[in-house]
């Protein structure tokens, strides 16, 4: 198990606060930690420091996380107080943690709703169909022609479950991927293909828009250059369309344009409020409120999309129940009833 990042870097805070460096702080980490694989990559980042790579480089090497925050702490080594934007560093991780936390609280209803339908849909698939044709082998010809067709019947709703399964459980995961998962490639193809898809698109445009506007709010209340920021958030986004926009706004930035923000990324009644700002500081005021609004609107709609999911998640479920019912049930019922009749007729 890896470290914590957010541990660790606060850690890191503390003890460069109190007089150590970056390699005894580690090293007293290292020996703290009971566990073996944390003693290793705390081993590893160790090393690759003395060797002479530098923090971000070491910890985007062991412990590989988000390409805003490898692009937050690279920025304080190359200037500033870094315990000052360390600090910053952790406000940030604290922030995205928080969002994190709000999410995740509303995964679990529809993973353990999924879970049942794909068990119920296995036990169909896989046991109660081939028990069924397997018994009705021994019947008749007449009622195992009966209970034959029965079964094809009970097989197609089961794939059209499966199918609906399929669809609603891809949809679902891409999105935790976008939202959840810090491996930078991976992550980024799941915010391209959950940008396309309804309910998830919004959800995803303002997820990243909080990130954003987190990161170049502490950049900048940190006394990092506006040019210096958007370059950082820049290369964060793993969304084409947005790092675009703000290659745009680094060419308007050369060029001296002071109406840089003019954006789509930017709001209407955002741009008019960050012509007003008076500086630097005021300016990152500005972006950690946007950043604010942008992580209640993606909670908002992340609400959305988690009850849409439970509701169609509770539907595939009560579906499954139905094809189960029809399987198992009905086909005793079924045969009880060719029983019957075959009697009657001798």
């Amino acid at each position: 198990m890896k470290p914590d990042l957010l541990t660790l870097l606060k850690t890191l805070q503390l003890s460069l606060e109190n007089g150590k460096s970056i390699t005894n702080a580690l090293m007293l980490m290292q020996g703290i930690t009971t566990d073996k694989s944390e003693q290793r990559t705390y081993g590893q980042i160790t090393k690759a420091i003395q060797e002479g790579a530098s923090f971000s480089k070491s910890i985007e090497k062991h412990l590989s996380p988000s390409p805003d925050i490898i692009q937050f702490i690279s920025m304080a080594e190359k200037g500033g107080s870094f315990v000052k934007t360390l600090k910053s560093v952790v406000n940030y991780l604290e922030i995205k943690n928080r969002f994190y936390q709000e999410s995740s609280d509303k995964i679990a209803l529809p993973l353990i709703y999924f879970t049942l339908t794909s068990v119920i849909v296995i036990g169909i698939r896989f046991f109660a169909i081939p028990f069924h044709l397997k018994e009705a082998s021994t019947y008749d010809p007449k009622i195992q022609a009966v209970i034959a067709d029965h079964l094809q019947t009970a097989q197609n709703l089961s794939d059209i479950l499966f199918g609906l399964l399929i669809l609603f459980a891809i949809y679902f995961f891409i999105v935790m991927v976008a939202l959840f998962n810090y491996t930078g490639a991976l992550q980024g193809l799941a915010k391209r293909y959950a940008s396309l898809f309804p309910i998830s698109s919004k959800i995803i445009g303002y997820f990243e828009k909080f990130m954003l506007l987190s990161l170049l709010s502490e950049m900048l209340k940190n006394g990092v250059s506006l040019k210096i920021s958007f370059k950082a958030a820049a290369y964060s986004t793993l969304i084409p369309s947005i790092s675009k926009q703000f290659n745009t706004v680094l060419v308007r930035l050369s060029r001296g344009e002071k109406h840089f923000w003019e954006i789509d990324f930017f709001e209407p009644i955002e741009q008019s409020l960050l012509a007003g700002a008076g500086n630097i500081t005021q300016l990152g005021d500005m972006l950690g409120q946007f950043s604010d609004r942008s992580r209640l609107n993606a909670l908002t709609a992340a609400t959305s999309f988690f009850r849409i999911i439970t509701i169609m998640a509770i539907l595939l479920l009560a579906f499954a129940v139905f094809v189960e019912f029809f399987t198992i049930v009905l086909t005793q019922v079924l045969i009880q009833q060719e029983f019957i009749n075959a009697a009657d007729h001798a």
